[in-house]
């Protein structure tokens, strides 16, 4: 059965603005100095890696796993606190109904916290009982699609990562996976703006997975 790796935030929700906001919210209550919000600049683009390598950075040492999980607790709280509902980018749920329908296996891959990745599905109305790997897992997005896929089940087919931002494309070129771009800031060679293009969007697969 083919296997569809699909990043939250951005890909499945509309939620990159909210999120950078309670991430930064919930750095500095925890650590006590702003966090830079250019994503670009960190080597990890997880909760986790932009929380190690800031602290390094800034204070020459490493977050203790009590000082994350305070981390976690705060973002998840801003978000709780913040984040009253959410659009799931136009397309998502039903994609993902068709895409089990045809029997695909999907996982779930993001770089945010586990905890903070179901709060956005669930206030979006999207599947919270996929399988869902997350920064809680490990510190690099390549790990964290290689969870999914174990999550997944075993390989025996096909693998199409879907993401919205470049690390998204480099991750899924590194584990040498094709790659499908939703919205315009991937710089990915196949992107769509939503899912509401099904047939477009399988058709796409197909090129992909050639």
């Amino acid at each position: 059965m083919p296997i569809a790796l699909f990043d939250i935030d951005g890909t499945l929700t509309a939620s990159n603005d909210i999120d950078s906001e309670c991430r930064a919210q919930a750095f500095m209550d925890v650590f006590g100095f702003p966090l830079n919000t250019n994503w670009n600049d960190y080597e990890h683009v997880t909760d986790r890696g932009i929380a190690i390598q800031a602290l390094r950075e800034a204070r020459g040492r490493v977050p203790t796993e009590h000082e994350l999980s305070l981390d976690r607790t705060r973002c998840v709280q801003l978000l709780d606190e913040r984040m009253k509902f959410l659009d799931e980018i136009v397309g998502a749920c039903a994609f993902i109904k068709q895409l089990r329908a045809r029997e695909w296996r999907i996982a779930l891959c993001t770089g945010a916290w586990g905890d903070s990745a179901r709060l956005k599905l669930a206030r979006a109305g999207l599947p919270t009982d996929l399988p869902l790997a997350s920064c809680d897992d490990d510190i690099s997005r390549e790990a964290i699609l290689q969870r999914g896929i174990e999550l997944a089940g075993s390989v025996d087919d096909v693998i199409v990562s879907f993401g919205d931002a470049p690390w998204d494309v480099r991750a899924a070129a590194t584990l040498q996976l094709p790659f499908i771009g939703v919205g315009s800031r991937s710089g990915a060679a196949v992107v769509f703006e939503d899912y509401r293009d099904t047939a477009a969007l399988f058709a796409a697969i197909e090129r992909v997975t050639a």
